[in-house]
């Protein structure tokens, strides 16, 4: 019984461990150009958390096509999580899964060109393009005074 509690301690204490060691710093998009993926998409917003050995993630972005921009919201689960579009002319590059419905886009891990990785994104098509400060819209405000 002894050894037992002893155990399911060292087991308790090790958890936190085992989770750093498969932390992976977050990935920026691919540097060299694919025809395989002929879309361009600006992720403005993204946010994840390391879940069940992967890592779950949601955000907003832009599709950015020759006739103009269509805005998306976003969520993942893929093996490596991405930082935001830091730069104005930045984007990953990306291609259709499901046509509005999955993108999947190319990410690479920093500094390091040989090793492309793919990730999809479910996505919801907004009317509109997010605009640059990727800020959530305000709600319409209450007016408290009521009538006069």
């Amino acid at each position: 019984m002894k050894k037992t509690a002893i155990f399911l301690l060292f087991l308790l204490c090790a958890m936190p461990l085992a989770a750093q060691r498969f932390y992976q710093p977050p990935e920026v998009p691919a540097a060299e150009i694919s025809s395989d993926f002929p879309l361009r998409v600006r992720i403005l917003q993204a946010h994840w958390s390391y879940v069940h050995m992967s890592y779950s993630g949601y955000g907003r972005g832009n599709i950015l096509l020759e006739g103009g921009t269509v805005g998306f919201d976003y969520t993942y689960s893929c093996n490596e999580p991405f930082l935001a579009n830091a730069q104005r002319g930045e984007f990953y590059q990306a291609r259709w899964k499901k046509q509005d419905q999955k993108i999947e886009i190319l990410t690479q891990e920093v500094g390091n060109t040989k090793h492309v990785h793919k990730c999809e994104l479910k996505v919801a098509l907004k009317d509109a393009p997010y605009g640059g400060n990727s800020s959530a819209p305000k709600a319409p405000q209450k007016d408290n005074h009521g009538p006069q």
